[in-house]
C-alpha cells in the first residue's frame, strides 16, 4: 500500500503541474488515551489510540477529485509488529476517495459518487462518528441540488454488493434529505404618538425533512429486512432561547414481524452572557423500544434503529452496554434527559458539564445516571487539546470511570 500511495503522489505531482490544477494538501494527526474501569471487580486500564489523516484535493472547476489517506491504530497491538523487525499488518487505506461534478443541469446540482463522510443534521441517523478512532465513510452515489428553497439532497448508498447480478441480494440505502429557511412575513410599520417605526420581522427557522429505505440483508441469499424511515428536524432562534427539536418514524417488515418504532428529541438552550457561564441546556431524547424484551410477542418489532449515528453527542461518553448503540429494532429503547452548561475559564479554555438520566422506553426502568468534564483547548493551526472525565452511577452496584486525554494536530 505504501508503494500505491507513493506512485499516486509522484502522478498527482505530475498532473498538478502539467495541467495547472488548483491543489490543496492538508493533513491530521490525533492521540487519544483512554483510562477504563468498566466493573466493580475489574482493575482500571488505559488504552492509547492514534489516527493520521492526509487529504489531497484537485480542482478544476467544475470538477473536483478528493482523496483522504487514513492510518488507524491501537497502539501496542501485535499485528503493528511494534519493537519487532518484522512488516506492519495494519496498511494505510482510503477513508475517503471521491470524485465531484458542480454546475450540472443549469448549475443547481453537485454529483458526487465514490467513498465519502456523510453527516446530516444533528447526526442522529446520519454521522461521521469522529469519536471512533476509525470513522464512517460510506460508498454511492449523491446529488444535491440548490432550489430558492434551500438544498435537497439524494442519496445511493451501497453497503453490501452480495451478487452483482441480483439486487435483490444488496444491502442498499436510497433516499432524500432537504434542508429549507422558512423566513416570517417582512417587518410592518407601526404608528406610534411620536414617529412611525418598523417593527422587525421575526428570526427564520430551518425546516430539515428526511425519507430513506433501506434493504437490509443479513445473509447473502437472505433478502428479508426492509426498513423506511421519514421525520424532519426544526430549528429556531427565539429572544432568551434556542430550540431544536427532531422527530422520526420507522416501518418495514423483519420475517413474519412488522417495525413499528418512532424517535423523538427536543433540546432548549439557554445563551447566558456572563463571565464564567456561556449557556445552559435542557435536552430529552427518546427512542421507543421492543416489547419483546420483557416477554412481549406481538409480531412487531418497536426499537427505533439508527445504525449510522453519532451517539455521544446525545448519549454521554461512557458507553455504558446497556445503552451503548442502537443497530436494529430489538432493543429496549431509551429514555432520557441532559442538562449541558458551558463555561470559559482562564487560558481561553472551554469546560463543558452534562448530567444524564438514563431510563429504558418500556417500563421506564432506570439504567443510571452520568455526569461528564469535558475541557478543551484550541491549538494553533486548527489543532486541540481535550480532556475528559465521565463517572457513571448505575441502578445497581458502585460508580464507574472513565476518562481520556485527546490531542489533535492539524496543518
Amino acid at each position: 500500500m505504501r508503494a500505491y500511495c507513493f506512485t499516486l503522489l509522484i502522478s498527482l505531482s505530475f498532473l498538478n503541474i502539467s495541467f495547472g490544477l488548483e491543489s490543496k494538501i492538508s493533513a491530521e494527526a490525533r492521540l487519544k488515551i483512554e483510562n477504563f474501569h468498566d466493573s466493580e471487580v475489574s482493575t482500571s486500564a488505559t488504552s492509547s489510540h492514534f489516527r493520521a489523516r492526509f487529504n489531497i484535493e484537485l480542482n478544476s472547476n467544475p470538477y473536483k477529485i478528493y482523496f483522504q489517506f487514513q492510518d488507524s491504530r491501537f497502539l501496542g497491538a501485535q499485528k503493528n509488529s511494534p519493537g519487532l523487525s518484522t512488516s506492519n499488518q495494519t496498511p494505510i487505506d482510503f477513508h475517503q476517495i471521491y470524485g465531484e461534478m458542480k454546475g450540472l443541469f443549469k448549475g443547481k446540482n453537485k454529483i458526487r459518487f465514490g467513498r465519502f463522510e456523510m453527516s446530516l443534521g444533528k447526526q442522529r441517523l446520519f454521522g461521521k462518528s469522529g469519536w471512533s478512532n476509525y470513522g464512517r465513510s460510506f460508498e454511492g452515489i449523491t446529488n444535491q441540488r440548490n432550489t430558492k428553497k434551500g438544498d435537497i439532497l439524494f442519496f445511493h448508498l451501497i453497503n453490501s454488493e452480495l451478487y452483482p447480478m441480483d439486487d435483490q441480494f444488496d444491502h442498499t440505502i436510497n433516499g432524500i434529505y432537504g434542508t429549507t429557511r422558512i423566513n416570517p412575513k417582512k417587518g410592518v410599520s407601526k404608528q406610534t404618538i411620536e414617529s412611525e417605526s418598523l417593527v422587525p420581522k421575526k428570526e427564520p427557522f430551518y425546516l430539515d425533512y428526511y425519507l430513506f429505505s433501506e434493504n437490509i440483508v443479513l445473509a447473502p441469499e437472505s433478502n428479508i429486512k426492509q426498513r423506511q424511515t421519514i421525520g424532519f428536524r426544526i430549528t429556531k432562534k427565539f429572544k432568551r432561547f434556542n430550540l431544536e427539536s427532531e422527530f422520526a418514524y420507522q416501518s418495514g417488515k423483519y420475517y413474519s414481524d412488522n417495525i413499528d418504532a418512532s424517535l423523538s428529541s427536543i433540546n432548549i438552550h439557554v445563551p447566558i452572557d456572563r463571565k464564567l457561564i456561556n449557556g445552559i441546556s435542557f435536552s430529552k431524547e427518546y427512542l421507543t423500544g421492543d416489547e419483546y424484551q420483557i416477554g412481549v410477542s406481538d409480531g412487531v418489532l418497536g426499537g427505533f434503529a439508527k445504525p449510522f449515528g453519532s451517539g455521544h453527542s446525545f448519549h454521554g461518553y461512557y458507553d455504558n452496554a446497556l445503552h451503548k448503540s442502537f443497530l436494529d429494532n430489538t432493543h429496549s429503547g431509551l429514555n432520557e434527559w441532559f442538562i449541558k452548561t458551558d463555561h470559559l475559564l482562564f487560558a481561553d479554555i472551554n469546560l463543558t458539564i452534562k448530567f444524564h438520566d438514563f431510563k429504558d422506553a418500556i417500563n421506564f426502568n432506570r439504567f443510571g445516571n452520568e455526569l461528564d468534564f469535558v475541557f478543551s483547548k484550541k491549538l494553533p493551526f486548527g489543532g486541540k487539546i481535550v480532556q475528559g472525565l465521565s463517572i457513571y452511577y448505575p441502578d445497581y452496584g458502585s460508580r464507574l470511570e472513565a476518562g481520556y486525554i485527546m490531542v489533535v494536530i492539524k496543518i
